[in-house]
């Protein structure tokens, strides 16, 4: 190869975008958001990013918690929410610390998606061999035992500034909120 034509290819790979500035122009703008996650004995306000500002239902899922802890001096999320798209179906998949359920799309009320779903551990040992809980094995009602009661209150168009933040339930600091 000549000098000549080293330059011209050099002068290509430098002018032509490179294939991560092409995946950041195709990312779409996550919105800040913030939820509320509730268990039997405790309170979570947690961050979390959104794929719509308006409609929490589109999906959202918990804000990487070095990301978080970098923005707030430290503190971090106790627990991890998020909701999805399931495949081609009009389902989502919530998952959490918790466990995992698919359900029908929910609709959120003045963008604000408040809900109480039962979710199941998503993996568990059968026969002494671990299993991860499919989507099949869960709508055929192949569960495990166990499980929880998640309820949540997901809010993509504002972040709470107390979040991240955790309270015991029924400590003298009031009553949670009704549901």
């Amino acid at each position: 190869m000549t000098m000549r034509n080293s330059l011209w290819v050099l002068s290509v790979l430098l002018l032509t975008p490179s294939v991560g500035a092409a995946q950041d122009e195709s990312r779409r703008e996550l919105s800040e958001g913030s939820a509320v996650v509730r268990t039997e004995e405790n309170e979570y306000k947690i961050r979390i990013l959104c794929d719509d500002a308006s409609r929490p239902e589109l999906g959202f899922t918990t804000e990487a918690n070095r990301v978080t802890r970098e923005a707030t001096g430290g503190r971090y999320n106790m627990v991890n929410v998020s909701l999805r798209k399931w495949k081609d179906t009009d389902e989502v998949v919530i998952r959490s610390d918790a466990g995992v359920a698919w359900i029908p799309r929910p609709a959120s009320a003045g963008g604000v998606l408040t809900m109480e779903v039962d979710v199941v551990p998503g993996s568990f040992v059968r026969n002494s061999a671990p299993v991860l809980l499919t989507y099949d094995m869960y709508k055929s009602g192949d569960r495990p035992d166990g499980g929880t009661t998640l309820r949540f209150e997901a809010n993509c168009s504002v972040r709470d500034p107390e979040a991240p933040s955790f309270r015991k339930l029924g400590d003298p600091g009031g009553e949670p909120g009704s549901w």
